[in-house]
């Protein structure tokens, strides 16, 4: 492929047919005159960032890679690619796979949309850089260029027909790690009366998170181990994907992009479909990925430069809402936030009728026929179960046609008992109603050596003592948080800098149960900390899991059975297990409270007790006030910790 690639770059412009060679070098000259190689539009389009393109895909760019001027050198192949003849050009046979394997693909699923081809015609540089093409066309003069139809461009371009862009982000999902952050990718409207029928912009690791275990996937995320890549899908197969299958509510937020901006986003998308980058996820995934298309969209805009370490999804909505960019709010429930309605008008009876209908263990007649329940617990009864039949479905616990029969006996026998009211489904809080994930806390710190100053510092992201306004309750994802106090003891004449604890990665998901739903809670921590059986500072990884129940709308209670692994005091691997106790208590507006009791057994002789209470109250968004008690005894010392300061969010 290099090869070919080297000689299309020195034999090709004397090889073009009825056109002076002159002609195409004297727009290279005027594009270098006009520094167009120099100017953002065009870096924006290569995904150059500093000097050298994020994207790794050799068959995104005519240049062959790795190239010390990478925007100049692919700036004069365009050119010379536009006056290819058409006769000339070759599709690579990786390219013609992968054509194939959509193809395939969206038979299989049924996906309305049409496929790219393997025609050559197809393949040529004004077909495949629609939004190079007009960019440069703003600044040369092109003329006489080669006659190609580009088909499948124009019936892809007039099938979706963009005419306006939203952001959409799905929430995050209780139990999976890999997707704690939440999601974002475009959305574009189009002539289509229905949004379900609009088409998804989509970027996203090439590894299914369902193939493999969600830990192993969240790690090689983590690392870069994947590549990421661009596509465009119906919204409705999203929708499917998200508040279906993975139970997930939906926000989409409306941009307040002009039809011309969306038009090159989307000849933009179209030229990416051959493109792939690696895939991290703190920094470049999803949301990061996204960005580049707004940016394409509007030069102008500045939004990957509002990131320094880290890109999660809520932040995007952050750095969007800043821009100016947001305009329309909409709010669309998950199956599960459905079902969870359901529960609250149902008792415990008709819970399990609903269960039963939708694993068809019974039939709607059998309800019908029944005059126990009223005609609103009766539609409750049928509605919940088909929903519920279909949750079951898309999770591989029916077949489809079991699904099918299934789905068409209930609603049949619904349609039977005319309009009625469903339950009532609250609007949650608005992400961007919720604090940021960076959080500074000056603090004082008080011990039995007296009070100190002290900081806490966290680079992301949330944690159950944080306010869950606009977050996923229960949910946490905490990375980087060091807690240090300035020790002005007696024993020290210059006081010296203390390391309380260090916590490298926190994730947890404590999902409490419910009448439909028996979610398994679990908590993975790794890190520094001084809860041992001794003074100092021990490494610690601990992964366990358990139960969690609700406390009606005031909160939830947990249990975990942690197994930990540690470094002891003689500097070797060592093993305990800890039994977890937690209470979380809520107003749903400002006020937080938490307390958590730890018992660690060391033997069937030795443990240390840890309990743990936070209280928080938000004094308004990104800004609370916080307080912290920590008791610790153990074999060697009893010791109370307070601490009081204020958290700052960013």
């Amino acid at each position: 492929m290099i090869h070919f690639r080297f000689i299309f770059l020195f034999i090709f412009p004397l090889s073009i047919f009825g056109l002076d060679n002159t002609f195409i070098e004297s727009l290279i000259t005027q594009s270098k005159t006009q520094k167009i190689a120099e100017k953002k539009e065009w870096k924006n389009l290569l995904h150059i960032d500093k000097t050298q393109s994020e994207i790794i895909s050799p068959y995104f760019f005519l240049t062959p890679l790795p190239s010390k001027h990478l925007a100049q050198d692919e700036l004069e192949a365009t050119i010379r690619a536009f006056y290819q003849p058409p006769s000339q050009v070759v599709v690579p046979e990786a390219i013609k796979k992968r054509r194939l394997k959509q193809i395939t693909n969206f038979k299989e699923h049924n996906i309305a949309l049409p496929t790219r081809s393997i025609h050559p015609d197809d393949y040529h540089a004004l077909c495949r850089f629609p939004a190079r093409f007009a960019l440069l066309s703003q600044y040369l003069n092109f003329e006489s260029l080669p006659e190609v139809d580009c088909a499948e461009f124009k019936a892809m371009r007039d099938y979706i027909s963009p005419t306006k862009a939203s952001i959409i982000f799905p929430t995050a999902h209780i139990n999976s790690p890999a997707s704690m952050f939440g999601h974002t990718f475009l959305l574009l409207d189009s002539h289509f009366q229905s949004r379900l029928l609009a088409f998804a912009l989509n970027y996203q690791a090439d590894a299914n998170p369902n193939d493999e275990n969600a830990i192993s996937f969240a790690l090689k995320g983590l690392f870069g181990f994947y590549t990421g890549s661009y596509s465009i899908l119906p919204y409705y197969d999203k929708i499917k994907e998200y508040t279906n299958t993975e139970s997930r509510d939906i926000w989409e937020y409306g941009l307040n992009l002009t039809q011309e901006e969306i038009t090159q986003l989307y000849n933009h998308v179209w030229e990416l479909s051959d493109a792939y980058s690696y895939y991290y996820f703190f920094n470049k995934n999803c949301s990061y990925n996204i960005l580049w298309l707004l940016e394409v969209a509007r030069p102008s805009l500045n939004l990957r430069a509002q990131f320094i370490y880290q890109v999660n999804p809520p932040e995007t909505l952050f750095v969007l809402q800043k821009a100016g960019l947001l305009t329309d709010i909409t709010y669309r429930p998950s199956k599960r936030t459905k079902l969870l309605s359901y529960e609250k008008v149902m008792s415990q009876k008709d819970i399990k009728l609903s269960r039963a209908l939708s694993l068809g263990k019974m039939k709607a007649t059998d309800i019908l026929n029944n005059t126990a329940p009223t005609h609103e617990n009766t539609a409750y009864i049928l509605e919940s179960a088909l929903d519920l039949s279909e949750y079951y479905f898309l999770k591989g616990k029916l077949k489809k046609d079991q699904y099918t029969q299934i789905a068409h006996d209930l609603a049949l026998n619904r349609s039977k008992l005319g309009a009625s009211n469903p339950p009532f489904i609250p609007t949650p809080a608005n992400p961007l109603e919720g604090n940021q994930a960076l959080r500074v806390t000056p603090l004082a710190l008080f011990n039995e050596d007296g009070a100190h100053i002290g900081l806490d510092f966290r680079i992301a992201y949330h944690d159950i003592t944080d306010n869950d306004k606009g977050y996923l309750k229960g949910a946490q994802i905490e990375f980087m948080r060091a807690l240090a106090y300035y020790d002005t003891s007696k024993a020290l004449k210059n006081g010296a800098l203390s390391l309380h604890e260090l916590n490298i990665l926190s994730v947890a998901s404590i999902a409490p149960l419910s009448k439909f739903f028996k979610p398994f809670s679990y908590r993975l921590e790794t890190g520094l900390n001084r809860t041992f059986n001794d003074l100092y500072l021990h490494y610690f990884i601990a992964f366990g899991g358990g139960l969690s129940l609700n406390l009606f709308d005031y909160g939830y209670m947990y249990y975990l059975l942690e197994p930990t692994f540690f470094v002891n005091a003689n500097k070797k691997a060592d093993f305990l297990l800890s039994n977890v106790l937690g209470l979380v208590i809520y107003d749903n507006k400002s006020l937080k409270a938490t307390l958590e009791y730890k018992l660690k057994a060391y033997s069937p002789t030795h443990f240390s007790h840890i309990a743990d209470m936070t209280l928080s109250y938000n004094l308004r968004q990104n800004l609370a006030l916080f307080a912290r008690m920590q008791s610790i005894k153990n074999d060697i010392r009893a010791q109370n910790i307070s601490m009081l300061g204020l958290r700052l969010y960013f």
